[in-house]
């Protein structure tokens, strides 16, 4: 494999070892700039025009704020100078890890033995914080999950595979093609293909209520519970689908006890329960 590579403007960069693989390509580190790190996505995956534009335009529209909560491209990268991009720098994210393994409880005695509600009530604040960058800067996750939420020893949350996101690139818009069932709402359920669906702050809020509903409630996914009928419980997807929000007031009405053992709801405050309920 080529080890050098021309950034967008026009320096070589070296890069090591892998330090992991996924579905598009992989991720290396960058010698000499140990706040870096490099995507280079595999030939099967290799950007075409449009992604290339999106990644060009991800690269002149960093800023502070979106560097520091996600893991958003610095520098394209070519084979040749001003060729086609092959990949892309990003900061690299250390000590941080998927935010899942705080929010399950024995994940969470091992990784983070320290934390306590404060700091679940924290991450949950700075989670929200990550997303509301974003959509400010008028960009939507889009594929919300619990892989693509790093959590830190500090609470600090940082998204990645920001080449993933909808990107606004001045009226032209770079959809997501790609979501997990169990953080997508109920509207978007069943829909066969996201390659032309332009989702909206609100779809994600929903997956960003599922994660603080996770982090506050030991992990529980707000659509299971004790089924009451038989058609029920068969699919968090159809549940999702048919509000049937296990921890609602009405959750019988909707199909649903809550689990046995879990964290009562009215642990918190009712404005937050209110809002889970709107969510």
């Amino acid at each position: 494999m080529t080890k050098s590579f021309y950034t967008g403007s026009g320096k070589i960069i070296e890069l090591g070892k892998e330090l992991g693989k996924g579905g598009e390509g992989s991720v290396f580190e960058v010698p000499g700039h140990t706040h870096w790190a490099a995507k280079l996505y595999n030939v099967h995956h290799a950007p075409d025009a449009t992604k290339q534009a999106k990644l060009r335009f991800m690269v002149q529209a960093a800023d502070s704020e979106l560097v520091s909560f996600s893991a958003w491209p610095q520098e394209t990268l070519h084979t040749s100078p001003n060729g086609p991009v092959v990949g892309f720098l990003m900061p690299k994210i250390s000590g941080r890890a998927p935010i899942h393994t705080l929010y399950s409880p024995a994940h969470r005695r091992q990784e983070y033995p320290t934390a306590a509600w404060d700091f679940l009530l924290f991450a949950a604040r700075n989670t929200a914080a990550a997303f509301d960058a974003i959509h400010r800067h008028g960009h939507v996750l889009g594929d919300v999950n619990q892989g693509n939420v790093l959590v830190g020893l500090d609470s600090k949350v940082v998204l990645i595979d920001s080449d993933s996101f909808q990107i606004n690139a001045d009226g032209i818009m770079h959809l997501c093609k790609v979501g997990v069932a169990h953080f997508t709402p109920p509207e978007l359920q069943g829909v066969a293909s996201f390659d032309r669906v332009a989702r909206t702050y609100n779809h994600d809020n929903f997956g960003l209520a599922l994660l603080i509903f996770h982090i506050l409630l030991g992990g529980r996914h707000p659509y299971s519970g004790v089924p009451l009928r038989a058609d029920v419980g068969e699919a968090l997807e159809k549940d999702i689908q048919s509000y049937r929000y296990a921890y609602a007031s009405d959750g019988p009405q909707r199909g649903f006890n809550v689990p046995p053992k879990s964290i009562p709801i009215t642990l918190l405050p009712h404005p937050i329960q209110a809002m889970f309920t709107l969510a």
